[in-house]
């Protein structure tokens, strides 16, 4: 599996919530076309539809009580467009998993969680695809996600 994006200046809608009683992260609105994720971590998924491959955002299990105080620097990022290209066509309602061992990182004070690899390259590629979720990319392979929540004692 590999990814690959497009830049193009864009005005999103919806924004990542952290759901407290549910330990979860969901965004708002949800896109009702996707179709598969692709877990990052022990249950937060990148969530795409699976017709495009267009990642659109992410959502998931992940507690608090897991994260890793850190403190990070936010990296520089443009938004645009973000797909996934699999091996064979995912399944619809499935998930693919791409890295179990990811931990998430939290940076109080800019308010900013990071999934995977929170060091960037000069030479990553982050984009954001959603507002306030970025993907960073090396040489074609995700090495994280960084993302602005708010957070919500439950959903309605």
């Amino acid at each position: 599996m590999h990814f690959s994006f497009r830049t193009e200046l864009r005005s999103f809608t919806g924004s990542l919530l952290y759901i407290r009683n549910e330990h979860s992260l969901y965004y708002k609105p949800f896109c009702l076309n996707v179709g598969t994720a692709i877990i990052c971590g022990p249950y937060t998924g990148l969530d795409i539809i699976c017709e495009t491959c267009e990642v659109v955002h992410i959502s998931g299990l992940n507690p608090k009580s897991t994260w890793i105080c850190k403190t990070m620097t936010v990296p520089k990022y443009k938004s645009g467009y973000l797909w996934a290209h699999f091996d064979k066509p995912p399944d619809k309602g499935g998930g693919v998993r791409y890295n179990d061992s990811w931990n998430t990182y939290y940076d109080e004070e800019n308010q900013y969680i990071c999934i995977g690899d929170y060091l960037t390259n000069d030479g990553d590629d982050c984009i954001e695809f959603a507002n306030n979720v970025i993907a960073i990319l090396r040489d074609g392979n995700l090495i994280a996600i960084w993302a602005k929540f708010k957070e919500v004692e439950t959903i309605r």
